[in-house]
C-alpha cells in the first residue's frame, strides 16, 4: 500500500516537472522567435532615412524618375582655354625711346578701347642724341635734292637714273622720319584694338627700340578650347561632335557645356602635337562668363551617342570609401541610399551600369542633404523600437 502511493506520487512528480520543462522551452523558442522578429524590423527601419516634405522644401530636394534615355561615348582628357584666333593683337613700339604709361591704371587685366593711348614714348634723353630730329633734317634735305633733280632732268642735266635715285633716298628718309616720329620725339602709343590687357612687357623708364613689343591685348569674347588627345584614342576622333569641360584654377567650379556658349569644333589634328604623343582638337566658344585664356581644363569629349542609358545627373551621385551611392525615395518623406556601379561621366551626367532600374526615383539635387539626414540616425516614425 505504501509502495503504490510512493509510486504515484513519482509519476505525478515527473508529470510536473516534464510541463514545465516543455513551457520553458516553448517560452525561449518564442523569446528567440521575437528577438529575431525584432532584430529583422530593427534592420528595415534602419535603411530608411526620415526626410520631411518641409526638409525637402527647403533643401529644393529635387526627384526623378530613371528613363533610358540617350548617351554620348565620352573621352576624358586635359587641354587649355586659349584666345580664339584674330582676337588678340600686340601694342608695338613705332619709335625707339623711354617708354612710360599713359595712366596709372594701365594693369594687366585692365579694359582698354580701341584707340586708347596706352603708352608715351620719349627720345629726347637718349644718349645720341634727337633721332627724330635728324631724320626729319634728312628728310627735309632728301625732299630738296628729289626736287632739284626733278627740275634738272626735266632740263635734261641729268639722266633719269639719277632722278630715280634722288627719289629712292627721299622716300626712304620719309619712311624713316614717319616711324622716328615728330622732332619733339615724343609719341603716344595707341590700342589697336579694343579688350583687355594680357600682359604688360616693359615698365616705365624703359627703353625700347622700335618694332618692340609693349603690351598684348586680348578680346575675350571669344576663346578656343584646346583638348590634348592621347594618340591611344585616335580612332575616337572621327565621332566627336563636341564637348564640356572643367577650369582646374577654380577648385569647386563647375562643369560648363560648350553647346551653352555657343561652342563649335573648329578642327581635329591629323598627327600628334610636337610636345607629346597628343592629337589637338580645337574648339571655339563666345566667353559668357569670366574664364581666363591660358587656363588649363579637364575636358570631355563627346562621341557617338548611345541609347537605351540609365543616367543621372553627377552631383546625384555621392561617394564613400570608393563605393558611389544614389538616394532612392520609397514614399513621401521616406529614403534608402542604394549602391550603385557607375560607368562614363560627361561631367554633367554619369552613366549607372548597376544598383538602380528604370522606374526608380531617385534624389537628382539635394542627395548632400539626404546622406546628412541618413548620418544623424534619423528613423521615420511607426518603425522605432
Amino acid at each position: 500500500m505504501n509502495f503504490n502511493i510512493f509510486l504515484i506520487s513519482v509519476t505525478a512528480l515527473s508529470v510536473t516537472l516534464f510541463g514545465a520543462c516543455q513551457n520553458a522551452h516553448q517560452h525561449e523558442a518564442h523569446e528567440g522567435e521575437h528577438t529575431d522578429a525584432d532584430e529583422h524590423d530593427h534592420d528595415h527601419g534602419a535603411d530608411e532615412i526620415t526626410f520631411t516634405e518641409a526638409q525637402a522644401k527647403t533643401a529644393e530636394l529635387q526627384i526623378t524618375t530613371l528613363q533610358p534615355t540617350t548617351f554620348a561615348e565620352v573621352i576624358e582628357v586635359t587641354g587649355q582655354v586659349l584666345p580664339a584666333t584674330g582676337s588678340e593683337a600686340t601694342v608695338t613700339a613705332t619709335m625707339a625711346g623711354i617708354v612710360k604709361y599713359a595712366s596709372n591704371a594701365l594693369t594687366e587685366g585692365c579694359a582698354v578701347g580701341n584707340g586708347k593711348t596706352l603708352f608715351v614714348i620719349n627720345g629726347k634723353p637718349m644718349a645720341d642724341g634727337n633721332p627724330a630730329a635728324v631724320a626729319q633734317s634728312e628728310l627735309a634735305a632728301a625732299k630738296s635734292a628729289y626736287e632739284r633733280a626733278q627740275k634738272l632732268a626735266a632740263e635734261h642735266i641729268i639722266a633719269q637714273r639719277e632722278l630715280e635715285d634722288a627719289r629712292q633716298r627721299y622716300q626712304a628718309a620719309a619712311a624713316t622720319a614717319q616711324s622716328l616720329g615728330n622732332a619733339a620725339q615724343s609719341r603716344g602709343i595707341s590700342a589697336p584694338i579694343g579688350g583687355y590687357i594680357k600682359d604688360l612687357l616693359v615698365k616705365p623708364g624703359d627703353y625700347v627700340a622700335a618694332g618692340q613689343p609693349l603690351a598684348t591685348i586680348t578680346q575675350s569674347q571669344h576663346l578656343q578650347l584646346r583638348a590634348d588627345v592621347p594618340e591611344r584614342y585616335y580612332r575616337f576622333l572621327a565621332d566627336i561632335t563636341s564637348a564640356n569641360f572643367r577650369l582646374t584654377y577654380q577648385e569647386s567650379a563647375q562643369v560648363v557645356a560648350l553647346s551653352t556658349l555657343g561652342g563649335r569644333l573648329v578642327s581635329k589634328g591629323k598627327s600628334t602635337a610636337t610636345n607629346g604623343n597628343f592629337v589637338p582638337v580645337i574648339f571655339e566658344f563666345n566667353n559668357r562668363g569670366n574664364i581666363v585664356a591660358g587656363s588649363m581644363a579637364q575636358i570631355y569629349l563627346q562621341g557617338k551617342q548611345r541609347q537605351g542609358v540609365l543616367a543621372v545627373p553627377t552631383e546625384a551621385l555621392t561617394e564613400a570609401q570608393g563605393l558611389y551611392f544614389v538616394y532612392v525615395q520609397e514614399h513621401a518623406d521616406s529614403y534608402r541610399r542604394q549602391e550603385v556601379k557607375i560607368g562614363a561621366t560627361d561631367g554633367l551626367r554619369t552613366e549607372i551600369v548597376s544598383g538602380v532600374k528604370a522606374g526608380d526615383k531617385v534624389v537628382t539635387h539635394g542627395a548632400t542633404q539626404v546622406r546628412l539626414a541618413a548620418s544623424s540616425g534619423a528613423v521615420p516614425e511607426g518603425h522605432s523600437h
